[in-house]
């Protein structure tokens, strides 16, 4: 009986701790992380400030565990791993464009992308968001790199391809949708973009 106490404790902790952050995403997401404070994340759990500050010090120990717990894993649960499904990767990249972009509703479009919203705010002028970020891009680039590289082993690129180029690009790309989609307001700007992400693809196929 002993032993499942502190089992118990943990799942509470994880709960607790999972709830704090799925609070402070939406949050931050819709206010930047330095337009939130600790009393707003709050409001949205069921949890004391004491849970809150035992689970996170400070509001920076929040920010460094939204980037490495929630935006992270939603890179690849979003972007990288959708694409083991598809024998040409290329074709799986552009569904998740046209589905999670193409498809987004426009209020959410309106508050860009996550992961570049943090990167403008905060990576200038906090060393631990910016190397944790830059960690965050670059797992983007190296996973969809792998999938490049498949790709161009299956013979679905041709053989001069730079895959590490290409995977910087894309993500450049992903990223350059949400911006412009998030400054312009207009969801129709998406069609020219994701055509001309058709095009270029139709360069380095073989």
């Amino acid at each position: 009986m002993k032993s499942k106490a502190p089992q118990f404790k943990t799942r509470n902790l994880q709960q607790s701790r999972r709830e704090i952050l799925n609070a402070a995403f939406g949050e931050v997401f819709s206010k930047g992380f330095q337009g939130v404070s600790i009393d707003d994340i709050l409001k949205k759990t069921t949890l004391t400030k004491g849970a809150f500050y035992h689970q996170f010090p400070t509001k920076l120990d929040l920010g460094y565990a939204l980037v490495d717990e929630v935006i992270k894993p939603m890179i690849i649960d979003r972007w990288i791993a959708p694409l083991e499904k598809y024998e040409n990767p290329l074709d799986g990249i552009l569904v998740q464009m046209k589905t999670l972009i193409g498809g987004c509703e426009p209020a959410h479009l309106r508050l860009g992308c996550p992961l570049n919203n943090l990167v403008q705010e905060m990576s200038p002028i906090d060393k631990g968001f910016h190397k944790r970020l830059q960690i965050a891009l670059n797992l983007w680039i190296d996973e969809m790199d792998k999938h490049l590289k498949r790709a161009k082993k299956s013979g679905f690129l041709k053989a001069d391809v730079k895959t590490k180029q290409v995977a910087h690009f894309i993500v450049m790309s992903h990223e350059g949708f949400y911006g412009m989609l998030k400054g312009l307001d207009d969801p129709k700007i998406f069609t020219a973009l994701y055509e001309s992400m058709k095009r270029y693809f139709t360069t380095i196929e073989s």
